[in-house]
C-alpha cells in the first residue's frame, strides 16, 4: 500500500548489543539460582522486554566461563525441524573433551553430525516410533551429563514443536546433576500451543524460578538513552519523556534513541525531546516490521480496528473505537480480542484500549492510505462530537487532519480556552500557537488570539512564545493602541525572565504602559513589574518611583484578581529589601482564593515571598513557604512561579547543608528550562558552591560564570553577589588574590549601585578577606561599614550574622586574634540558628585559628586543638572533603595531628572513604596534583590511593574509573 507522506532515503547502522541496563535484580536472582544445580529457570514477557538479551548477557557471566554454554532458539516456523532448539544448542558441545558415553548415545549421530566423532557408533533403528524416540530422549539427557557443568539456554520456547516440549520435559522430569536450563518465553501474543503447556514441571531436588520481566523504570530508560546516543549524561525532562513514549520497553527505548541518533544533526539530542519532535521521527525499520508482522496476522476485521485506534490516537473506549471501524457487538469483540492476542493494540485501564507506545500507533497509522485516513478523521469528528463532554482538544486535531481548516481554529480557540479555565497553561499556549502560525488567520483574528496567548503565556516559560509575539507586533501595524499594549505588555514580562534580555524587557514594558491609557488596570501590572528590583543594576531609587506609581493605582483597581497581584507583588518586594512589615500583612491576607485567577496570585506570592525570606535568613520560614508555593503553582497551572520556587528549594538546600544528591537533582532542575534565566543563574550558583567545596575548582568558575557573576547587569542581584562571594574563596584557596580583588570590585559595586545592602550577607564577608590579604586595608573596612549601615534596622537574620563574620575577618587581619575568636564564636552561633551549617562551621574553625594565633589554647576548659579537629569531622559529616582536609593540615602544622584511637575498619575490596574521594575525583578528570591539593594530601599518598581505587574497582585505566563508578555502591557505612 502507499504511504501518504514517502519515508526518505535513510541508513541506519545497528553496531552490536548494548549495555544491559535495568535488569541487575533479574541477573542476580537467576545467577544465584543457576549456581545451585540442578537448575530450571523460565524467563518471560511481552515482546520487546529483553528476554533474548537477557540470555545473551547470562551466556557471558564470568561465573559460567568454567562449563559449557548451549544456546538454542526455536523459530515461528509451518513445519519446525524436530528437536531443532535443543539439537542448536548440543551442536556446539564438542568444543572441549566429552565425558564417557553408552552405545545408546550413538542414536544421535545422524542429528548432530558436527559431534559425529565424538559419539559412538549409530545402532540400528527400532522399529516402534515411541521406542526409537523415548532412545533418543535417553541419548540427549547423556549427551549432557557428558557435557559436565553446562547451562542450556533456550530462546522464543513459545514457537517449540510438540517434539522439543516433550524432549524437555523428559529432561525436567530427570535433570543431570551438573545441568541449568534456561528458556525464554513470549508473553502477549499467541503461541504455536496456545500458550499452555510450558515444559517446566520439575521433582523437588531441581532449583527453580519463573522471572517476569516488565518495562524499564525512568532511571534504566536514562542510562541506556546515555549510552546509546554517547552522552555523559541526559536531562531529566528527556528521560522522562522517553519513558512516557516508550512505555519504558527496552526494545522500542532503543528503537526510538537510533532513530534520535541518526537525526542527531538536526535535533537537541539529550535535552528536551517534545511530541512534536517524536511525531518528526521515522519509526525505525525493525520497528515497523514487527508492528506490520503483527499486523499482517490479524484477520480484516481486527485491522480495521486497529487502524481506527491509530486515528483516534488516543486510549479510548470499545465502544468508541467500533464505531469508527463500523463494528458492534460481536464483531467488535472478537476483533478487540484479536488486537490484544496478536500484541498490535493493550488494554490501558479504565476500559481504554490503544496502542502501548506512539512509534506503534505511527507504524499502524502509516499503513493507512491518504484518503482513508481523511475519511476516518472526518468520522471521527462525528463521533466524538456527540459525546456528552466533547474532546475539543481531540476534535481540532481532528479536524485538522481532515483538511476542515475554519472547523479546526474552531475547535482549537475553543480548547485553549477550556485549557486556560482549568489551568492547563502547556496545553493551552500550544493550541494557540499553532493556530497563530496560520497563514489564513485575519486580522481581527490574530488580534484576539495574540492576545489571549499574551496572557495565558505569563502562568508559565515558553521561548517560542517571544518569537510569535513579536512577529505580530512587527507584521500588524494597524492593531488598536490596547491591544498592541496587551501584547507588548506580555512580551516584555517575558523578555525579562529570559537570560541576557532584561534590558530590552523592561523597555518594551515602558512601551506598553504608555500604549495602555485607556487600559488602566492592564497598565497597572507592568508598573508592578517595573517597582520590583531584583533584577539587574537599575538602583532601587528607580523602582521607588514605581513603587509609589504602584501604590497610586492599586486603590482604583477594581478587579480582585489584579488587586492581590499587586498586593502579593508589594509583600515580597518589601520583604526583599527587609521591611518587616511584609511579613505581617502576608499574615493577613485569605489563605485561598475565589477562582483560578486568584489562586495562581497566591501561588506566585508564595513562591516570591519564600524566595525573599530565604535571602534575608529566615530559612524556616521559608521551608514552609517553597513547600505550600510549589504545591499551590502546580494545582494552579503557574508553571513559572513553580519553576522559580524550584531554584529557591535547591538553593535552601544548599545553604542549609542537604547536600546529599542535590547536584544531580539541580542540574535536573537547570536543565528542565535552559532559557529561563533567573532558574539558570540559581542552579548555576547551587552548582557552583558545591563544586567549590569539592575542590572542583575549575567546575566551580564554570557554573559561577553562568550565574551571572561577571555580568550583573544581566542577572538578580542576590544570585550575582552570593556567586561572587563564593568565587572570591574560590581564588582565594587558588591564591590568586588579585583576581579574588577584582571579582571583589566588582561586586561592590554591583552592590553600592543597587543600593540593596541585605542581598550583600555572602559577600562582604568574602570581599573582606579579599582585600585584606592584598593589604587593601580602606577597602575592607569600607565595604564592612557600608554593609552596617545599610543592614540597620532591616529584617534580615543573615545579614546581622555576615556582619559579626566581616569584623571578625578584619580584626584577625590585624592580629587581634582574641577579639576576633570571640567575634567568630558570635557569628558560628549565628549561622547555626539560622540554621546554615557549613558557614557555622566555618566560623568555628576561624574561631579556632584565631586562638591558636593568639597562643591562647584554651576556651573556657575547651582546647582550641579540639575545636579545630572538631571542625574537620564536622565537614567530613558535611561533604567538605576539602575543607576538612585543610583543618587537618592545619592540625599537623600545630602539631596537633594524631590517628584516630577507634582503630580503622578493613575495607577490603570496598572503598575506604578517602579512597572513594579520590574516586570520584578521578571520576572528574583530576590529576594527582589536583587531587592532592583538593584533599590536602601529598603527591605520594594520592599515588597510593589512586592505585588501589584501580585495582579494587577492576578499571583498566584511570579513565575508566568513571564508567564503573557509575554503577558503585558505596558500603552502607560509607554513604
Amino acid at each position: 500500500m502507499w504511504l501518504a507522506t514517502p519515508r526518505p532515503t535513510s541508513v541506519s547502522v545497528r553496531a552490536g548489543s548494548t549495555a544491559l541496563v535495568g535488569r541487575d535484580v533479574e541477573v542476580s536472582a537467576i545467577v544465584k539460582i543457576l549456581l545451585r544445580r540442578p537448575a530450571a529457570v523460565l524467563i518471560e514477557g511481552e515482546p520487546g522486554m529483553g528476554r533474548s538479551r537477557l540470555l545473551e548477557e547470562l551466556a557471558g557471566r564470568r561465573e559460567f566461563a568454567a562449563g559449557r554454554i548451549l544456546t538454542g532458539a526455536c523459530q515461528p516456523m509451518r513445519e519446525p525441524f524436530p528437536f531443532g532448539p535443543v539439537l542448536e544448542a548440543l551442536r556446539s558441545a564438542g568444543d572441549r573433551p566429552l565425558g564417557p558415553l553408552s552405545p545408546v548415545a550413538g542414536v544421535l549421530r545422524p542429528l548432530l553430525p558436527e559431534l559425529a566423532e565424538s559419539l559412538p557408533p549409530q545402532p540400528e533403528p527400532l522399529t516402534d516410533p515411541c521406542a526409537e524416540r523415548h532412545r533418543q530422549f535417553r541419548a540427549v539427557r547423556e549427551l549432557l551429563i557428558a557435557c559436565g557443568p553446562a547451562i542450556v539456554l533456550i530462546d522464543d520456547l513459545q514457537w517449540a514443536d510438540e517434539g522439543t516440549r516433550d524432549l524437555m520435559r523428559f529432561l525436567a522430569a530427570a535433570m543431570p546433576a551438573e545441568l541449568a536450563v534456561v528458556a525464554a518465553y513470549r508473553t502477549g501474543s499467541p503461541s504455536r500451543h496456545g500458550g499452555a503447556g510450558i515444559p517446566f514441571r520439575t521433582p523437588p531436588n531441581v532449583q527453580t524460578a519463573r522471572v517476569t520481566l516488565g518495562p524499564l523504570d525512568v532511571e534504566a530508560v536514562g542510562k541506556l538513552a546515555e549510552e546509546l546516543l554517547d552522552l555523559p549524561r541526559v536531562s531529566a525532562p528527556f528521560t522522562a519523556k522517553l519513558h512516557e513514549s516508550t512505555a519504558g520497553i527496552p526494545f522500542v527505548v532503543e528503537e526510538t534513541l537510533r532513530a534520535l541518533r541518526d537525526a542527531a544533526g538536526r535535533l537537541p539530542i539529550g535535552e528536551v525531546l517534545s511530541d512534536r519532535l517524536l511525531e518528526s521521527l521515522e519509526v525505525p525499520i525493525s520497528l515497523r516490521e514487527a508492528i506490520t508482522e503483527r499486523l499482517e496476522g490479524l484477520p480484516e476485521p481486527a485491522v480495521r480496528l486497529a487502524r481506527a485506534a491509530a486515528v483516534l490516537a488516543v486510549p479510548s473506549e470499545p465502544s468508541v473505537i467500533g464505531e469508527l471501524a463500523c463494528l458492534t457487538g460481536d464483531a467488535l469483540r472478537s476483533a478487540l480480542l484479536s488486537t490484544l492476542d496478536g500484541g498490535v493494540l493493550g488494554e490501558l485501564g479504565g476500559d481504554r484500549y490503544g496502542f502501548r507506545h506512539p512509534l506503534a500507533r505511527k507504524a499502524v497509522y502509516d499503513t493507512i492510505s491518504g484518503p482513508e485516513r481523511t475519511l476516518l478523521h472526518s468520522r471521527a469528528i462525528q463521533v466524538l462530537a456527540e459525546q456528552p463532554v466533547p474532546p475539543l482538544t481531540l476534535l481540532a486535531n481532528h479536524s485538522r487532519a481532515a483538511g476542515r481548516t475554519e472547523q479546526w481554529r474552531h475547535y482549537a480557540e475553543a480548547a485553549a480556552d477550556e485549557a486556560i479555565a482549568h489551568g492547563d497553561t502547556s496545553r493551552a499556549i500550544d493550541l494557540l500557537q499553532s493556530v497563530l502560525a496560520d497563514a489564513g488567520l485575519g486580522e481581527d483574528d490574530i488580534a484576539r488570539l495574540a492576545t489571549k496567548l499574551s496572557q495565558v503565556a505569563l502562568r508559565g516559560f515558553r521561548p517560542d512564545v517571544i518569537e510569535t509575539l513579536e512577529r505580530i507586533l512587527e507584521d500588524l501595524t494597524d492593531l488598536r493602541p490596547s491591544v498592541r499594549g496587551t501584547i507588548r505588555l506580555s512580551l516584555g514580562m517575558l523578555l525579562v525572565r529570559t537570560i541576557g534580555r532584561l534590558g530590552r524587557g523592561r523597555v518594551e514594558v515602558e512601551k506598553a504602559i504608555t500604549e495602555l491609557v485607556d487600559e488602566p488596570e492592564l497598565a497597572a501590572r507592568g508598573i508592578n513589574l517595573l517597582a520590583q528590583p531584583i533584577d539587574g543594576l537599575t538602583p532601587l531609587s528607580w523602582h521607588e518611583v514605581w513603587m509609589e506609581r504602584a501604590r497610586e493605582v492599586f486603590d482604583r483597581i477594581e478587579d480582585p484578581e489584579l488587586r492581590l497581584a499587586l498586593l502579593g507583588d508589594r509583600i515580597s518586594t518589601q520583604a526583599h529589601i527587609g521591611d518587616g512589615s511584609a511579613w505581617t500583612e502576608f499574615t493577613e491576607l485569605p489563605d485561598q482564593g475565589s477562582g483560578v485567577a486568584e489562586r495562581v496570585q497566591l501561588a506566585r506570592l508564595w513562591c516570591n515571598l519564600a524566595d525573599a525570606q530565604s535571602w534575608a535568613g529566615h530559612l524556616t520560614r521559608a521551608e514552609k513557604l517553597v513547600t505550600e508555593g510549589i504545591r499551590r503553582a502546580t494545582d494552579a497551572g503557574a508553571l513559572y512561579a513553580a519553576g522559580l520556587a524550584q531554584g529557591t528549594r535547591v538553593r535552601l538546600d544548599w545553604v542549609r547543608g542537604n547536600w546529599s544528591g542535590l547536584a544531580e537533582a539541580t542540574e535536573q532542575l537547570r536543565d528542565g528550562y535552559p532559557d529561563l534565566g533567573p532558574i539558570v543563574m540559581e542552579s548555576s550558583l547551587v552548582l557552583g558552591g558545591l563544586a567549590a567545596v569539592r575542590g572542583e575548582f575549575a567546575a566551580a568558575q564554570r557554573h559561577l560564570t553562568a550565574a551571572s557573576v561577571h555580568a550583573p547587569e544581566h542577572g538578580p542581584i542576590p544570585v550575582v553577589l552570593s556567586a561572587a562571594g563564593v568565587l572570591i574563596r574560590v581564588l582565594l584557596a587558588t591564591d590568586d588574590v588579585d583576581g579574588a580583588c577584582a571579582t571583589a570590585d566588582n561586586a561592590v559595586s554591583a552592590a553600592r549601585r543597587k543600593g540593596v545592602w541585605v542581598w550583600a550577607a555572602g559577600l562582604v564577608p568574602a570581599a573582606a578577606e579579599a582585600y585584606t590579604r592584598a593589604g587593601r586595608w580602606s577597602e575592607a573596612d569600607a565595604v564592612v561599614e557600608e554593609f552596617a549601615r545599610g543592614v540597620d534596622g532591616k529584617d534580615s537574620p543573615v545579614s546581622r550574622v555576615a556582619l559579626l563574620a566581616g569584623q571578625a575577618i578584619l580584626l584577625d587581619a590585624r592580629g587581634k586574634h582574641p577579639a576576633a575568636a570571640t567575634v567568630f564564636d558570635e557569628a558560628a552561633a549565628g549561622y547555626e540558628a539560622l540554621p546554615m551549617p557549613y558557614q557555622a562551621i566555618g566560623a568555628r574553625e576561624r574561631a579556632a585559628l584565631s586562638r591558636l594565633n593568639a597562643g591562647r589554647l584554651t576556651t573556657g576548659d575547651r582546647p582550641a586543638i579540639e575545636e579545630l579537629a572538631a571542625a574537620a569531622e564536622a565537614y567530613e559529616r558535611l561533604g567538605a572533603t576539602r575543607d576538612a582536609g585543610r583543618c587537618r593540615h592545619q592540625l599537623r602544622e600545630h602539631g596537633a595531628w594524631a590517628p584516630s584511637q577507634r582503630g580503622r575498619r578493613g575495607y577490603g575490596q570496598e572503598l575506604s572513604p578517602r579512597e572513594l574521594e579520590v574516586a570520584r575525583m578521578l571520576s572528574d578528570g583530576r590529576t594527582n596534583r589536583e587531587i592532592a591539593d583538593g584533599l590536602f594530601l601529598s603527591p605520594r599518598t594520592v599515588e597510593q590511593h589512586v592505585a588501589k581505587v584501580l585495582r579494587k574497582l577492576g578499571a583498566r585505566s584511570r579513565t575508566d574509573v568513571a564508567r564503573r563508578m557509575s554503577t558503585y555502591t558505596p558500603a552502607a557505612a560509607d554513604r
